[in-house]
């Protein structure tokens, strides 16, 4: 009997009762985080909910399964339903649970997966659990992300912050800036508006210009997500989404007008959030990193969190390796070149 089982994504009562019976579980690995970015690009793949179990270890993984020949770099030349590769949903993955014997689950996960035809994966850690720590394949790290511990009383929090974080709270507080928080939608319009005005003024690149049918189906995890908008007067001026598991609260998404920048209102929508985050008693609020390593986005964060840098492991691992090498000289045949650039299934560079 194989000590994985699959679970459909169809399957979401299943999925999620599944997700939240471990006690610390991630927002990550919860059925509409998943469908969401299965129905905003066929692209992204099927998720599938992998249920690993033996003996008294428990852990589960979402991956997106993806078919080789969809990737238009490679059109035409797989077979459809043929090949496939895996890949951890945008965010955070990796198996999450209760693992004793690491090398049992890394045996039944390479078994699984070689018995599955798939070709190779890629993985994005999560921050706090210690899979990455006996992951079998190749691991590294190439950026940081940051991370505000919410384990201290409120007013060490506040002093824990840069100076400067607490002098723009308090000049928007001084700009009589208001706060509103909602977990059903009802403002999506306004956060779209904000939203998207932001992409473009970052020049984001396309994938992160999430429709509304996206968002529409993240809402559906109203226990796990909420909206905070900043107003000034009766105009929103700032406004971000945020996911949280049973533990971990994660800054998602979200923009400021520019117009409004020295009002301040990105400071106080931060620590307003860590507030809230605190009184819900969760323990650490994720900022993230930046557009690039360690860059300017990344330097304001950071002022948030001083002492919580961390690194954000990624790893990489090929099953097949003669199938992984018969597409990457398919790929060769069509950009000589691409080989340099250190991505990732290389036939999908």
């Amino acid at each position: 009997m194989t000590a994985i089982k699959e679970i459909h994504i169809k399957e979401t009562g299943r999925w999620d009762t599944l997700i939240r019976s471990f006690p610390n579980y991630e927002v990550f690995y919860l059925n509409e985080y998943a469908r969401a970015f299965m129905e905003e690009d066929p692209k992204n793949g099927e998720p599938i909910l992998l249920y690993y179990e033996k003996g008294n270890d428990r852990a589960v993984n979402v991956m997106f399964k993806r078919d080789i020949s969809k990737d238009e770099k490679l059109a035409g030349r797989v077979e459809p339903k043929q090949y496939f590769d895996l890949i951890s949903p945008y965010g955070y993955g990796g198996f999450w649970g209760r693992v004793t014997d690491y090398a049992s689950l890394n045996r039944a996960y390479e078994d699984y997966c070689i018995s599955q035809g798939y070709v190779c994966e890629f993985v994005r850690f999560a921050l706090f659990g210690d899979y990455r720590e006996h992951y079998s394949g190749e691991v590294e790290t190439r950026t940081h992300n940051v991370v505000r511990t919410l384990e201290m009383p409120l007013e060490e929090l506040w002093m824990d912050v840069k100076q400067k974080v607490r002098k723009n709270v308090k000049r928007a507080h001084k700009n009589d800036l208001k706060l509103v928080m909602e977990n059903t939608g009802e403002h999506l319009n306004e956060f779209l508006d904000i939203y998207y005005s932001t992409m473009e003024r970052s020049q984001a690149e396309g994938e992160f210009y999430f429709s509304r049918d996206f968002f529409e189906t993240l809402n559906q995890m109203e226990d796990n997500l909420m909206y905070f908008y900043v107003l000034y007067g009766e105009h929103v001026v700032s406004a971000e989404l945020v996911l949280y598991g049973a533990e971990n609260v994660y800054s998602y998404l979200g923009g400021t007008r520019k117009e409004f920048f020295e009002l301040r209102p990105n400071d106080f929508l931060k620590f307003e959030i860590i507030k809230w985050a605190h009184e819900k008693g969760l323990k650490n609020f994720v900022l993230g990193g930046g557009y690039g390593a360690d860059d300017g986005i990344f330097q304001y964060k950071a002022c948030l969190a001083p002492k919580g840098i961390v690194d954000f492991y990624i790893g990489r691992k090929i099953f097949n390796g003669s199938t992984y090498e018969m597409l990457t000289d398919l790929r060769l045949q069509t950009k000589a070149e691409y080989k340099k650039s250190g991505y990732f299934p290389e036939y999908r560079a």
